[in-house]
């Protein structure tokens, strides 16, 4: 597909955010010594380690919607294609989002400091270095390309959700890819990408439309599922049982 919607550039984020605090925790943890490990403790108790690890996810939780809401825009709807269209390298690199990181907001930076997860005198600085790389892997994330076809097989079919065998349909159908390329409808890496759906599904996708206009107007499952009839359909194929289960 050629994006994501907003939760799933949040959720890039957010994943980002907890690589990055993790391994801050996990180093943390390591330079203590052990014995402000067992004062920390506290009364020879035992650390909680689920009540730590929920915390934390609260936390990263907190810090990823902070820091998500003062992202720029063009930061938030950046794609692949994007990224392969741009012949300045400019899209997609760190440069990009170099203002943001040379501005990130106080509350975000605060309560990193405040936390102490980047060490006793970390400041805010550190707080940017962090940053830095979780934006590397967040754009980096954004902007990978689309996994090849026999790497993005799910267990249910993609429309109908059923749980039973699959076929790969071509979201732009091979009899149109040369027309395709001429008339410039689409880059040509797009070509090959595919949506895993049960022989019902797929016969009744190329029963809707002749291949060339789904290949122009109905290329993602996305744009699929807003077609009338392949809600109808969906709506009763999906309450048939399923009668090969994937192996």
């Amino acid at each position: 597909m050629s994006g994501f919607d907003h939760r799933t550039y949040y959720e890039m984020l957010r994943d980002s955010m907890s690589v990055a605090l993790v391994k801050a925790v996990l180093n943390k943890d390591l330079a203590e010594s052990k014995e402000t490990r067992l004062k920390a403790r506290g009364n020879g108790g035992e650390v909680d380690a689920k009540q730590e690890s929920e915390e934390l996810a609260e936390f990263i939780e907190f810090l990823a919607t902070d820091l998500f809401q003062y992202l720029p825009k063009d930061l938030t709807i950046i794609t692949y294609d994007m990224k392969l269209a741009d012949e300045t390298g400019y899209i997609g690199s760190i440069e990009s989002a170099e203002d943001f990181l040379n501005n990130l907001p106080g509350s975000y930076v605060d309560a990193i400091v405040e936390a102490k997860l980047l060490g006793a005198d970390g400041d805010a600085e550190d707080v940017k270095r962090m940053t830095t790389s979780v934006m590397e892997d967040y754009l980096a994330t954004a902007t990978a390309p689309p996994l090849k076809w026999t790497e993005t097989r799910p267990l249910e079919c993609e429309l109908c959700a059923r749980e039973v065998k699959l076929t790969y349909h071509h979201l732009i159908p091979r009899s149109t890819h040369s027309r395709v390329l001429k008339k410039r409808m689409h880059p040509e890496y797009m070509l090959n990408r595919v949506a895993w759906l049960c022989r019902s599904c797929h016969s009744f996708v190329h029963h809707c439309e002749e291949n060339m206009e789904l290949a122009k107007n109905w290329y993602t499952i996305e744009l699929l599922e807003q077609r009338d009839d392949i809600q109808k359909w969906i709506s009763y194929i999906s309450k048939r049982p399923g009668k090969t289960r994937v192996k």
